[in-house]
């Protein structure tokens, strides 16, 4: 019960350590809706210059997902 009670400190120490690192790359933009619906209403070209990669990175991971994780699993196979 005990440890319970402290699991949200890692994931908000997380947060806060991803927030640090992004920071020059993003502006701490880890929500892709937020940081799309920012990109429109501040409008200006060199907003979307790091803009493609909350649109590629999703679909890199799933990739590797899929083919690290996915098909590592051995599934039954009905005889």
């Amino acid at each position: 019960m005990r440890l319970q009670i402290l699991t949200p400190l890692p994931i908000g120490f997380a947060v806060f350590l991803v927030h640090l690192a992004t920071i020059p790359i993003t502006g701490t933009g880890i929500n892709p809706a937020r940081s799309l619906g920012a990109t429109i209403v501040y409008n200006r070209n060199h907003a979307w210059d790091d803009h493609w990669i909350f649109w590629v990175r999703p679909f890199i991971g799933a990739a590797l997902y899929h083919q690290i994780i996915i098909r590592a699993i051995p599934f039954k196979t009905k005889a």
